[in-house]
């Protein structure tokens, strides 16, 4: 059966009463068609956060269709917290407070997220506690390959759903015990598998409803052969930078992350000034390179000089077409007062010679060039004969 955006209006109108698997089913049906809908950000598009263990979340994906996601809620009900995971942490994975802050604090540091504290509106607590947070793209220009140069390779050799996702994420094993209480794991899917589908970050423990994170051993072994395991957080920043924006330099990704920073503080709009309106103009845009400055200059220099050539081959001209006129009525009015024993032809004769002597002049005082010159007693020649 083919659904429609009208097909979930229908069903948001129906009696209550269906069951919880087929809520679901029609959630699934619902972000299938929303993600079908023409428009929409081309090349990597944020498909799903997915969360484990990570606050108070449990096992949690928040489905991204369309590459567009609004959250409402009260607060303290986790929207932050969701922003926060999304952005730096998976993106960059850097686990300093001030970038998980979104007022740019450091009051909050990763160990509340993943063990808990009781500092918070929201207290809770855990002696160890393995976390998960994962951002899910898909690939969505069909007429370009992706970035990568492996993934490109794939998607000219056909094999376009191994191009189709890519994920990126990081786990953070806590233990409260222990000297490093946050280890972090850092890595990429890059074969287009997809966790919860293809690969896991929860096991089940045999118990009813009971699930329990992969520790990092376990989920290496997981992801062997699917994508990579970055060592230190400034691998994973390149490998981020290289396959999901294709930034040859590294250092034009962290430009962009401490631009989204800026764009994700609830404040905003309120601490805006003029210079600093500026210094984020400055920071996005790309510089531009001396060969291009010079090519830019170069050329509007060669508009301007085509201008004023044409500007005075046209005053030439004006100039020409006016004495031309005048050297004409000239003609004329001496052939009118001239004896009218004369035969006409030689009155023609008489005017076309003063007509080819006046542009003669003209072409003299302009300093026009060979073809011009044709041009213009070709004119004077035409005129003088009618």
């Amino acid at each position: 059966m083919q659904y429609t955006l009208d097909s979930f209006t229908e069903w948001s109108t129906s009696p209550n009463g269906a069951s919880e698997e087929t809520l679901d089913h029609r959630l699934e049906m619902f972000v299938e068609v929303l993600q079908a809908q023409a428009g929409g950000p081309r090349g990597y598009r944020l498909r799903r956060i997915i969360l484990t263990n990570f606050w108070l979340y449990g096992l949690q994906e928040f489905e991204i269709p369309h590459g567009r996601l609004f959250l409402a809620g009260e607060n303290a009900s986790g929207k932050s917290t969701v922003l926060t995971a999304a952005l730096p942490l998976a993106l960059d994975g850097d686990l300093r407070p001030n970038r998980l802050d979104t007022f740019g604090g450091r009051e909050r540091h990763i160990e509340y997220y993943v063990l808990g504290g009781t500092e918070s509106a929201t207290p809770y607590s855990h002696e160890r506690r393995t976390s998960y947070i994962a951002l899910e793209f898909e690939w969505c220009d069909p007429d370009n390959p992706p970035f990568a140069a492996e993934l490109r390779q794939r998607w000219e050799n056909g094999e376009l759903e191994r191009t189709r996702f890519l994920t990126i994420g990081i786990s953070l094993a806590g233990n409260i015990n222990a000297s490093d209480r946050i280890r972090p794991l850092r890595f990429l899917i890059t074969d287009g598998s997809r966790l919860g589908y293809d690969l896991h970050t929860v096991y089940e423990t045999g118990s009813k409803h009971d699930r329990r994170a992969f520790d990092h051993a376990r989920f290496k072994q997981q992801l062997e052969g699917h994508g990579i395991i970055c060592d230190t957080q400034t691998e994973y920043e390149r490998q981020v930078s290289r396959y999901l924006f294709g930034f040859e330099d590294v250092k034009d990704f962290q430009k962009l992350i401490n631009l989204l920073l800026v764009l994700r503080r609830p404040n905003l709009s309120s601490e805006l000034s003029f210079s600093k309106v500026h210094e984020y103009l400055k920071q996005s845009l790309r510089k531009i390179s001396g060969e291009t400055t010079s090519h830019v200059i170069g050329t509007i220099e060669r508009i301007d000089t085509i201008q004023a050539e044409k500007e005075r081959i046209q005053e030439a001209y004006s100039a020409a077409e006016r004495l031309h006129t005048s050297q004409q009525n000239l003609a004329l009015s001496r052939a009118q007062l001239a004896p009218a024993s004369l035969p006409a032809h030689n009155w023609q004769r008489i005017a076309c010679k003063i007509a080819w002597r006046g542009c003669a002049k003209t072409c003299s005082r302009q300093k026009m060039s060979a073809g011009e010159q044709k041009k213009l007693y070709k004119r004077c020649r035409q005129n003088s004969t009618r």
